[in-house]
């Protein structure tokens, strides 16, 4: 790599670290700085580095005409190693084809192109070492840097390095960890004085202290200004003031460079810099971009372009070049540049459309409808985000008013979709101008509603809108299953018995006239027990009946549908694709949703470093939109998390937040899942008194109260800790409640939690047999901690009917699953079991768990009793805890005080805490 970059010893080091692959160093960087700081020459450095080696140069360049065009950036990747397409599975290259363009079929989801690209790039890498280099890579298309963000984080396992060169970070944006960031920041001062120095020798010392001070370490400044002193441009220097950054002053000289040229030359060069940044001069080209070998000598020779290695083997000298010929054209000329450039992509509809749509002034509806459905076909492909643009414009272009109004209506409502919803409430309220009645307009009172529902929870205030959008028994229009589906969903927070019946008259007066999805969705949401029968075949054949291109908020329905009916781990592969297709530029308040279904189903998979995961980078996107609603969705499942690990501290800040919030605007449903949570951390803890005053504030004992959501899957929960309190009768009632609803007919998991709720409240020589029943149903172990629960159950039933050579293997198995996930204060419960049934456990150093050894002379359950009196818990509650006596509970500790040489239970906390016994023996 060059020696001669003045100034840049530290960012040659790190490129030559990331190209040698360097131990312990990753496979990518990206370069971020201002303008003219020296990116690009750090790149070129990079990529001769590269070429040294033997390394095939992949990537090229983003360009700003081309970062509203899907997968632009793909091509040019693909671009020199086509051939190797042919390499992959028939799969990866179909999909590939496809989105580039070259084969018909329906749209591939963003991770499918992801795995495809990076199976072309691994092919081209078994033939020697590549290096993906990218200019301007802010300039590349949103689908492209998706899916160049997947390849980054993968590139370990390849003789694969990517350098990207881009501009500044700004505050709001978020680094991803695993991709190393390098700022190249302006040269010091004697760096930057050598530099202007070898570039400029001979200055006169006062123009040398102008150009150091104006240039303020910035290297293209440093080589750019000395040459516009006396000359035109510095005319245009001088009127700008003291203060003007660096980049207004680069670009103002370029301008007067622009302005010396002839009119002919200034129109060629401004179709180029509006296609992008490829100069083309080939004698034979007729295209109007092209210019003669003359043109290219004169265009050099006032520095506005330079050689390099692309195609025509020139390009503009710098983004400022660009920048300063369109905004030296007049708009009469920008808008003629564009006409022609439209003209030329009449067989590229994609990049035709946002040509036309610049070059026209007067409205058109061939135009606006020929913009509307290059926008449709955006938003089919993840591009919610920018089939928002086309929308606009093609409502821009609209003579009718009322076409105008729809078009703005659309866009909003994509806007909503695309986590924009100040964009999507600006937009509503321009189709408003359009419109005689704005107030009957059933598109916009629905757009409105989800609005207020995503960004602020406001649920009273959306059920108005939507009450009047689609009320009941009348004809208002003819709303859309998206007004339907928006009123089940936020009935579905309110949880409100009134607003469900209204939503059922709704539906049965248009009997006939939704699709299969809007009953399917009913019956899920508005009351499991009493209409969630028959459901589950429904659901299957919904899926079933998805298009290749289904919108991404109908697939995201039926997931919410799969995860009330315990069914999503079946769609895994939908709740993925939400994920990775709709984040970025697409629908990313599905693909918040989507991190919503993939925690859920991972929390019953067992998988809860996954969950974690994708419940806070479901967090994360939800903040930086202001997602409240979602946002208090992923907060749920981050505090069902703690309670399954026992952080009772967590859970309890989790449901503070998400009850202060949801309280006021009766999200009745964000209330149940943290009484939820809160119940399980105090079945964790032992707090039975506790977990039974949760469960009655989703249901009381003895009955399923009517559109309670999540009642059903409580039932074990309530069960238990009535049982531990001494609530027998409310015990056995509540399950004969949940025996008439039918649970069991609904769900696997049901089952087996109902089985083992009944199997508590049975005499044991009855409870037994149905424990072995509900542990022997099939699939159980898909469902692990579930499946613990009752293997934890049957062990303590074995033990207290003084069963020990039964009771082992079912603590152990509970044990171990309960460890695997990291359910630690629940596999501690199932060791505690254990160890009283008389075998030594040795305790892994899980934070939080029990020492692995005890002090000398105590047995196992006397250590036991020992650490839960020193907890602050009374002889009865420990007796609970240990299905153990009160009176048998003081013996124990009556045999502890002079093991430890202490006379009290305040004495305890220390005489364990200093203490260093051996392992616990009987």
């Amino acid at each position: 790599m060059s020696q001669d970059i003045i100034g840049r010893s530290g960012e040659l080091a790190a490129l030559r670290e990331v190209v040698d692959r360097a131990p312990g160093v990753l496979p990518n960087l990206v370069l971020h700085g201002d303008p003219g700081v020296g990116k690009t020459v750090l790149l070129r450095a990079c990529v001769e580095y590269g070429r040294q080696r033997g390394m095939r140069i992949l990537g090229g360049s983003g360009y700003e005409s081309e970062a509203q065009l899907a997968f632009a950036g793909l091509h040019q990747l693909f671009a020199p190693v086509m051939g190797y397409l042919d390499r992959v599975e028939p799969f990866h290259r179909s999909v590939l084809r496809r989105v580039m363009g070259m084969e018909d079929g329906p749209a591939p989801d963003r991770l499918a192109i992801s795995v495809a690209t990076l199976a072309v790039i691994a092919a081209v890498a078994e033939d020697g070492p590549v290096l993906i280099a990218v200019e301007d890579a802010h300039w590349v298309d949103v689908p492209t840097r998706e899916v160049m963000m997947f390849l980054l984080l993968r590139l370990e396992p390849y003789d694969i390095r990517a350098v990207f060169a881009r501009r500044p970070l700004t505050a709001g944006e978020r680094v991803t960890p695993g991709i190393r960031m390098l700022e190249v920041e302006p040269l010091d001062e004697p760096a930057a004085g050598d530099l202007l120095d070898l570039l400029h020798p001979g200055l006169p010392d006062p123009v040398r202290r102008r150009a150091l001070r104006d240039a303020a370490g910035n290297p293209l400044a440093l080589a750019e200004l000395p040459g516009t002193f006396g000359t035109e441009a510095a005319t245009r220097l001088e009127m700008l003031p003291d203060g003007a950054p660096v980049r207004t002053r680069l670009e103002s000289g370029y301008a007067g460079r622009v302005l010396a040229l002839s009119t002919r030359l200034r129109t060629a060069l401004l179709l180029t810099a509006l296609d992008g940044d490829r100069v083309e001069h080939r004698a034979t080209d007729a295209r109007p971009t092209a210019l003669s070998p003359l043109d290219v000598r004169e265009v050099e020779r006032v520095g506005l372009i330079t050689r390099d290695s692309t195609p025509s083997g020139l390009r503009f000298r710098h983004p400022l070049v660009r920048s300063a010929i369109i905004g030296t054209a007049a708009p009469d000329e920008l808008r003629a540049a564009h006409a022609a450039l439209a003209e030329q992509y009449r067989k590229d509809p994609e990049r035709r459309v946002w040509h036309l749509a610049a070059a026209t002034v007067e409205p058109s509806e061939e135009v606006a409808a020929e913009i509307e459905q290059a926008a449709r076909a955006l938003a089919l492909r993840g591009g919610t985000g920018l089939a928002v643009t086309a929308w606009q414009r093609a409502a821009e272009l609209s003579p009718a008013p009322g076409e105008a109004a729809r078009r703005l209506q659309q866009a909003a409502e994509l806007a909503s979709e695309a986590g924009q919803l100040g964009l999507a409430q600006k937009l509503l309220d321009q189709a408003r101008g359009h419109l005689d009645d704005p107030g009957r307009s059933v598109h916009g009172l629905t757009t409105r509603a989800r609005i207020l529902l995503l960004r602020d929870g406001d649920l009273m205030a959306a059920r108005r809108l939507l009450a009047r959008a689609l009320p009941v028994g009348q004809e208002t229009g003819a709303p859309s299953e998206r007004t339907v589906l928006a009123r089940i969903v936020a009935a579905s927070y309110a949880q409100d018995p009134a607003e469900w019946a209204e939503v059922g008259q709704v539906i049965a007066a248009r009997d006939g006239r939704w699709g299969e999805q809007i009953g399917l969705l009913h019956g899920v949401l508005s009351d499991v027990p009493r209409t969630g029968q028959g459901l589950a075949p429904r659901l299957r054949a919904a899926f079933d009946g998805l298009p290749e291109n289904a919108a991404p908020g109908q697939v995201a329905e039926l997931c919410r549908a799969a995860t009330w009916l315990d069914l999503l781990h079946d769609y895994r592969g939908q709740v993925r694709d939400l994920i990775t297709r709709e984040s970025g530029a697409g629908a990313v308040t599905y693909a918040a949703s989507g991190y919503w279904f993939a925690a859920h189903d991972h929390f019953l998979a067992g998988d809860w470093d996954a969950a974690d995961e994708a419940a806070t980078a479901g967090l994360d996107l939800c903040v930086r939109h202001d997602l409240q609603l979602l946002a208090h969705d992923l907060r749920c499942t981050l505090g069902w998390l703690a309670a399954g690990r026992g952080d009772t501290e967590s859970v309890r800040e989790f449901s503070a937040t998400v009850e202060q919030w949801a309280a006021p605007r009766g999200s009745v449903l964000h209330l149940t899942l943290s009484a939820r949570n809160l119940t399980l951390a105090a079945l964790a803890e032992g707090d039975y008194e506790t977990a039974y005053a949760q469960c009655v504030r989703v249901s009381p004992a003895g009955e399923l109260a009517p559109h309670a959501a999540y009642a059903p899957w409580l039932v074990l929960d309530l069960v238990d800790a009535a049982l531990r309190t001494g609530r027998t009768r409310e015990a056995a009632a509540h399950v004969a409640a949940a025996d008439h609803a039918g649970l069991a007919g609904l769900t696997g998991r049901l089952r087996l939690q109902l089985y083992a709720a009944r199997a508590l409240t049975l005499p044991d020589d009855e409870a037994v047999p149905l424990f072995r029943q509900a542990l022997a149903l099939p699939r159980v172990e898909q469902w692990p901690f579930d499946h613990a629960r009752v293997r934890l159950a049957l062990g303590e039933l074995h033990r207290r009917r003084l069963r020990p050579g039964d009771a082992r293997p079912e603590l152990r198995r509970a044990a171990e699953i309960f460890g695997r996930m990291g359910a630690t204060a629940w596999r501690r419960r199932a060791e505690q079991e254990l160890r009283a049934s008389g075998v030594a456990v040795e305790v892994d150093s899980v934070p939080g768990s029990a020492s692995a050894t005890a002090p000398a002379g105590l047995t196992a359950q006397q250590l036991e009793v020992a650490r839960l009196a020193a907890s602050g818990l009374s002889n009865k509650e420990i007796g609970e805890r240990l299905y153990l006596s009160p009176r048998t509970v003081g013996a124990h500790l009556y045999r502890v005080f002079p093991k430890l040489g202490i006379t009290s239970r305040s004495a305890l906390r220390d005489a364990l805490g200093t203490l260093e016994g051996a392992p616990p023996h009987v």
